[in-house]
């Protein structure tokens, strides 16, 4: 092969790696899931996992300036179950843990805008907060009754955070599988954890969620086939990535940003690749 050639083909196999243009690169459906957790307007409770509200209302008005459209994941799922037309540039905005913050902060801002979300309660503890005789934003999580109402506005999709999976033991974490258990005790087990968990949600809202959300993102290799028996349509992680959806076998793998109070929209929405 002579010299000219050989730079020729070098030059071919560069081009065939990484493509001119963005739009070849990733051939898919790009969509950015924004996580969030709680909420408070008392400086002294901002940190990783608790922002002011103001940030959540800077990043609605972010997404609408950059012509972006937040969707449910129920409706990511119908797009490749039934051809369900999805705007130009969906996001996602989703809030684990279901904190009462999340109904006192978050849901007026979902109405004033128009805005829908994902929130992904933890069964138990919200079931528990009907009971509670003093309450507090800063700490309280949400009653079934309120999230409830958030689904029924249409602004809400309520999706699977464990009833009552949500702890780091020494056995295991989150919903994982425990120390020395087999595939069909974890199926067992994480089958009885949903169970309880639908009959709540299907008490206050007739439906059942169709996400999984992994608490803390500890996710299990290969647990597509024992989501789908459960009744689960897409599953999000914790893995900071936005996702490029080519296949429904990539909703079970859908990656977030969690979102932190030190940063302003515009630096935020950058590191996703949206501006």
């Amino acid at each position: 092969m002579s010299a000219a050639s050989l730079v020729l083909a070098v030059c071919l196999s560069v081009f065939l790696l990484y493509p001119s243009s963005p739009a070849a690169a990733q051939e898919g459906i790009v969509v950015p899931v924004i996580m969030y957790h709680g909420f408070s307007e008392k400086e002294s409770r901002i940190n990783r996992y608790v922002i002011h509200p103001a940030r959540l209302e800077e990043d609605i008005l972010a997404i609408k300036r950059m012509g972006c459209t937040a969707v449910t994941a129920d409706e990511l799922c119908r797009h490749f179950s039934e051809g369900y037309e999805l705007p130009e540039k969906p996001v996602i905005l989703s809030f684990d843990d279901g904190a009462l913050s999340n109904y006192e902060y978050a849901f007026p801002l979902l109405q004033k805008y128009g805005v829908k979300a994902v929130i992904a309660p933890i069964g138990k503890a919200c079931e528990l907060a009907a009971g509670e005789k003093y309450k507090s934003v800063e700490w309280s999580q949400c009653t079934w009754e309120q999230l409830a109402e958030m689904e029924k506005s249409g602004l809400a999709e309520l999706a699977y955070h464990t009833y009552d999976l949500h702890s780091a033991t020494g056995d295991t974490i989150g919903a994982q599988a425990k120390n020395g258990e087999d595939g069909a005790q974890y199926a067992s087990r994480l089958g009885e954890d949903v169970e309880k968990f639908d009959a709540l949600m299907k008490k206050y809202t007739g439906k059942s969620a169709g996400t999984f959300v992994y608490p803390f993102g500890a996710t299990r290799g290969g647990s597509e086939e024992l989501l789908r028996s459960l009744g689960f349509s897409c599953a999000f992680d914790c893995e900071e990535k936005v996702n490029v959806l080519q296949t429904e076998h990539d909703l079970f793998c859908l990656h977030r940003f969690l979102r932190p109070d030190d940063m302003s929209a515009e630096e935020f929405f950058a590191k996703l690749g949206l501006s």
